[in-house]
């Protein structure tokens, strides 16, 4: 099967969203310490860690419904 360059641009720009999806979902203290923390007088309340780690996970799954919507429409189509 062939690829051609922009389905693995698309394939790689959803790893890259996954990725940070799922890294938002284990560890959103961090990633607001890394990323975020230099803007903020305090740190935030529980809840918007709880926000940011659903979004996170929200994330994962428009990524993975991206990067395998495809192949499963194609499987399923035939």
């Amino acid at each position: 099967m062939f690829l051609n360059a922009v389905t693995v641009i698309v394939f790689v720009f959803c790893a890259v969203v996954f990725a940070a999806g799922l890294a938002e979902a284990l560890f959103p203290k961090w990633c607001w310490k890394t990323f975020e923390s230099w803007k903020a007088v305090k740190e935030p309340s529980k809840t918007y860690f709880l926000r940011r780690r659903i979004e996170g996970i929200i994330g994962m799954v428009i990524a993975s419904a991206m990067m395998l919507g495809p192949a499963l429409i194609s499987y399923f189509v035939q």
